[in-house]
């Protein structure tokens, strides 16, 4: 017998079928792969794409909260100005009470025989020029400027005796709320 003849040939059949087996189960293996790839790569580019969204959505929301804090920082300068600005004037409205009574003490307290020069203001107190007729009218001054309700620690910075006698006396004011203080207990 010859050993290189099939003489069956439902061997040759099964070794066809199993090829055609073979192919199908290799189409479909890779049809499914390719279906899995597709499948993870299409999900992945809706993933990557609603981030983009996301992104997006937030980058448009810091820009306005950024534009929000900026008015609020615009806002908060303008109140800070509006506070400085009250502040003055409450300061104003106090120098001015301030001052009009000052001056109206010191017009009370001046003893006879002196006579103011200059009279020079600034924040702290009074700077007064002037000529008397003796010392002890002087010191009559500076006790009653002592006293009054506005002025505090008058110093005596120069004097010139001749025939009258010529001074500097500065005198420094009371803080507003000590004088207020004080007016308002006397009362």
């Amino acid at each position: 017998m010859n050993s290189g003849v099939n003489l069956l040939p439902w061997r040759e059949q099964r070794r066809g079928r199993q090829r055609r087996r073979a192919t199908v189960i290799a189409a479909v293996l890779w049809l499914s792969s390719a279906g899995s790839i597709g499948a993870v790569w299409w999900n992945l580019d809706r993933g990557i794409e609603y981030q983009k969204s996301r992104n997006q959505f937030l980058t448009s929301e810091i820009s306005r909260v950024e534009h929000q804090l900026q008015e609020v920082n615009e806002i908060q300068n303008r109140k800070e100005a509006l506070i400085a600005r009250m502040e003055v004037i409450r300061q104003l409205q106090a120098d001015r009470v301030r001052l009009v009574r000052a001056m109206s003490e010191l017009a009370t307290t001046i003893p006879e025989g002196i006579f103011f020069s200059s009279l020079q203001r600034s924040v702290e107190g009074i700077s007064l020029t002037g000529v008397a007729q003796s010392s002890s009218r002087i010191s009559a001054l500076m006790e009653r400027l002592a006293d009054t309700a506005s002025f505090d620690r008058p110093e005596l910075n120069m004097i010139n005796v001749g025939d009258t006698e010529e001074f500097e006396l500065w005198v420094s004011f009371v803080r507003f709320n000590e004088s207020y203080q004080t007016s308002a207990a006397n009362q």
